[in-house]
């Protein structure tokens, strides 16, 4: 083999070996890059995914926003149960039907856990809605004082919390006396004497009504949920000035109480006074003199020398309807000499327990 061959062969050699290894190359590489090619393919197709089903792309996130919401909403919903619970107790139906339905109901059965449901129940409405509320209150105001109804109502209204039972009763009070009704006065005395609510404007229509009221019953219910303390002395003057006249008319069957309310209200020199007077009058009230021996039996008016010589009289009158409770008051409340014992016992031997009167 010449040289020219050698060379040839050679550059055939070379050509040969070059031409497999770019093939070899070129086939590699589309192996290669297959994986990556195939990942970006699918991320591509889930983002498509996605956009065309915004739903289940978003199923992930949710689960965590979900989970960690649990408790909030369960939370939100045990709060809103009292409050949505009172909506559908109405049922379409309004506060004043389920309050005439619960008084028919209670004229008619006797269940006692349904009772109580059904107060609880208007109760629930009333403390989540102010509107029915005002619109049981307003109602209130028809309904005749002496119903059923009327203490049924009172009974509910002072069930509800404080805070919204006393504005509620007291509104319902002072709009009483504001009705153009001759009863007005005896309605607002009516629901102070059950609910004892008391207020400033309360007070002074009590003291207004006791001082200034032509109706004696009235007169003396206000004075029953009147203290000392609350008149002034100007007011105290007034009082004790109507309850005298109310006395000294002898044309009231009320005398003794009036007289006992004028205890009362007088201070200590003035409630003596009005005992004595009491004792030593010609025609003397046996009602109101039996008055002034509880009060001192009582403590509520002082033991003086005075009263002790008018009760040692009475009790020296075996035909005084009073005697025995005359010798009783002396041997529980005095101090009696050994003389003045056996003067008052003729010779027997008094038992405070066994002294009847």
């Amino acid at each position: 083999m010449n040289l020219m061959t050698k060379i040839i062969l050679t550059a055939c050699i070379l050509c040969i070996t070059f031409v497999a290894g770019y093939m070899a190359g070129s086939n590699s590489k589309p192996a290669s890059l297959l994986p990556f090619i195939e990942t970006q393919n699918s991320q591509t197709e889930n983002q498509v995914h996605g956009a065309l089903n915004p739903l289940s792309s978003s199923q992930a996130n949710d689960s965590n926003d979900i989970q960690q919401n649990y408790e909030l909403d369960t939370t939100s919903r045990s709060v809103a149960s009292s409050l949505s619970q009172a909506a559908n107790i109405l049922d379409n139906r309004d506060i004043i039907a389920l309050f005439n339905d619960f008084v028919t109901y209670s004229t008619s059965h006797s269940d006692y856990k349904e009772y109580g449901k059904k107060i609880d129940d208007i109760r629930k409405i009333l403390i989540s809605s102010n509107t029915e509320l005002t619109l049981l209150l307003e109602y209130f105001e028809q309904v005749p004082i002496d119903s059923q109804a009327s203490y049924m109502f009172v009974s509910i209204i002072m069930g509800l919390p404080q805070e919204l039972s006393r504005p509620a009763m007291q509104r319902v009070m002072e709009n009483a006396l504001l009705k153009k009704d001759p009863n007005n006065s005896t309605v607002f005395l009516e629901l102070v004497a059950r609910t004892g609510i008391k207020s400033t404007n309360i007070t002074l229509s009590l003291k207004e009504i006791a001082i200034f009221s032509e109706k004696d019953a009235e007169t003396l219910r206000a004075l029953d949920m009147l203290m000392p303390y609350e008149l002034s002395a100007a007011e105290n003057q007034q009082v004790r000035e109507r309850l005298k006249i109310a006395i000294d008319s002898g044309e009231n069957s009320d005398s003794p109480y009036y007289f006992s309310q004028l205890l009362r209200f007088s201070n200590t020199i003035q409630r003596e006074q009005l005992a004595i007077d009491a004792f030593n009058i010609t025609d003397a009230n046996s009602s109101i003199q039996s008055i002034i021996m509880d009060s001192i039996q009582a403590g509520t008016l002082d033991r003086s020398p005075a009263l002790k010589e008018a009760l040692y009289n009475i009790a020296k009158q075996d035909q005084n309807e009073l005697q025995h409770q005359a010798i009783y008051t002396l041997l529980y409340r005095f101090d009696l000499s050994q003389d003045e014992y056996n003067d008052i016992s003729h010779g027997q031997n008094l038992n405070i327990e066994n002294i009847q009167f």
